[in-house]
Formats: C-alpha cells, sequence, structure tokens
C-alpha cells in the first residue's frame, strides 16, 4: 500500500513538474490544463486548450522512453494519440523517435 502512495505521489509531482515546464515554454500556443502520468505504464495524459480552439485536445503518449544521456535526462515518445486524427498523424510523423532534454527539477523527481 506505501508503494502505491509513493508511486501516486511520484506521478503527480511529475505531472505538476512537466505541466509547469511545458506552460513556461511553450505558452504562446495555448495552456496545458491537466498532466497524469503513469510512470508504470509509460503513459501521459494531457489537457490543453490551444489558443483559437473552442475545446480542450487530449493528447495521449501511449509510450515513451526516459534516456539518460551525458547526465542529462531525456524523453523519446514512441506513440501517441489525441482528439484529433489530423494532429494525431502530424505529431506522429514530426515527433517519431526525437528526444527532448527534460529540465533537472523532473530528473530529481524520477
Amino acid at each position: 500500500m506505501l508503494g502505491r502512495i509513493g508511486k501516486a505521489m511520484k506521478d503527480g509531482a511529475l505531472g505538476v513538474a512537466i505541466k509547469t515546464w511545458a506552460n513556461e515554454r511553450y505558452g504562446d500556443y495555448g495552456e496545458i490544463r491537466e498532466v497524469e502520468v503513469d510512470t508504470q505504464a509509460a503513459r501521459i495524459v494531457i489537457k490543453v486548450m490551444m489558443r483559437g480552439e473552442r475545446e480542450v485536445i487530449a493528447v495521449t503518449i501511449d509510450r515513451y522512453a526516459l534516456i539518460e544521456d551525458g547526465g542529462k535526462l531525456y524523453l523519446r515518445i514512441d506513440k501517441l494519440t489525441t482528439s484529433r486524427e489530423w494532429i494525431t498523424r502530424l505529431l506522429n510523423r514530426l515527433l517519431d523517435g526525437r528526444r527532448f532534454a527534460l529540465p533537472a527539477s523532473v530528473g530529481k523527481i524520477l
């Protein structure tokens, strides 16, 4: 039971760190409203309100990998889906195999 509580706390803290980082970095495009992380399933669900949109867009990172290289931590997105088919197709094409440097605060939580 304590293990589940610890995992839930870690996943929650990771979600807050990702939300804060992404809103600071990409806030010109919209606002991330929610981030749910499940480290055990390697899954992240993000709800974002993009500028000019009327509805929240759901983005689910169905499969990801965390990679440590040269003392830095990277996120590689292997598969994602969204609530808009065209966005899913575009993002999978653009992000396939790319990795993104994560801030040190995220690495400390993991």
